[in-house]
């Protein structure tokens, strides 16, 4: 059984996407999360790790009588590395044209952190789309 995103939502396909009793809502960022992140907080890089934070694009409102939903962008995940430095980090596939919408209002939004999809490729490794 496949979500609206294609992700297998079976009791296999959930069992492939946890590691470390994590949950993950893809392979590629249970991947990234082992690969990249497990092994900078091993070495100290990473200070500290944050999954599935939720910022605020643009408020809910009202218009013409009709309360409109806020929009938000959830992070996969936000890192605080040990030199001082944080990144939102998203994991990527691909990068689709909502995504692309969201990080300019994100950027708008939270002029002062830095936003970045990471995408993987087998010729260029873990890379910054």
């Amino acid at each position: 059984m496949n979500s609206k995103y294609n992700v297998d939502n079976s009791v296999l396909g959930k069992l492939k996407r946890t590691f470390d009793g994590i949950l993950f809502d893809s392979l590629l960022e249970c991947r990234f999360y082992k690969e990249v992140v497990i092994p900078k907080i091993k070495s100290g890089e990473i200070k500290n790790v944050n999954r599935q934070v939720k910022y605020e694009l643009l408020p809910s409102f009202v218009y013409k009588n009709r309360k409109i939903q806020a929009i938000n962008y959830v992070s996969d995940f936000d890192i605080s590395y040990s030199n001082g430095n944080f990144e939102v980090v998203d994991v990527k596939g691909f990068v689709k044209p909502i995504d692309k919408i969201k990080s300019k209002m994100f950027k708008y939004k939270y002029p002062d952190l830095n936003l970045k999809f990471v995408g993987y490729t087998k010729e260029l490794g873990w890379h910054e789309k």
